[in-house]
């Protein structure tokens, strides 16, 4: 019994462990406010290459990326937007395999040849704007990257610049 209570420890340790709170920054985006906080092991790797305005992070291994942007809501409808943006997703190949979607955020996730996506948009600036955070990575690491997603998810929001 106390083996397994002792390789439970190791492993939420060896998790958890691998991006600490305190190894993490706050990125900003300057013109559209949208943040999110990236584990220090991401390094600025560009600009996003998605509408709106944002940052890519690559993990120092190369295995992963990030990327953040904010913009203007392209549609008065926020849920319209976001079962448009799956659906593109859906027809780029990816099988979504999480999906929930409420009418001021939306976060969905998939799978494709090996690799793994998480993605989240929130409304933001009396829904004016959209902060957005995704997260590609190998299937293979994905219980490395569960407190990551969590993360990501979990600290999305608009630090100010709303237009």
């Amino acid at each position: 019994m106390l083996s397994r209570f002792v390789l439970a420890a190791i492993v939420i340790v060896s998790v958890s462990g691998s991006f600490p709170a305190a190894d993490w920054m706050r990125y900003v985006n300057p013109r559209f406010g949208a943040a999110v906080d990236i584990p220090a092991t991401f390094v600025a790797d560009g600009p996003a290459q998605v509408d709106g305005e944002g940052k890519r992070f690559r993990a120092t291994s190369g295995r992963a990326v990030i990327t953040v942007w904010g913009g203007p809501a392209k549609d008065a409808d926020f849920l319209a937007e976001m079962r448009r943006r799956i659906g593109a997703e859906e027809s780029e190949g990816w099988a979504i395999t999480y999906r929930s979607e409420t009418p001021d955020w939306a976060a969905w996730g998939g799978t494709r040849g090996g690799h793994v996506f998480y993605a989240k948009a929130i409304l933001a600036c009396n829904g004016r704007q959209t902060a957005n955070v995704r997260l590609d990575y190998p299937a293979a690491d994905v219980p490395a990257f569960d407190a990551v997603v969590t993360r990501l998810g979990q600290s999305l929001g608009q630090d100010g610049a709303c237009f």
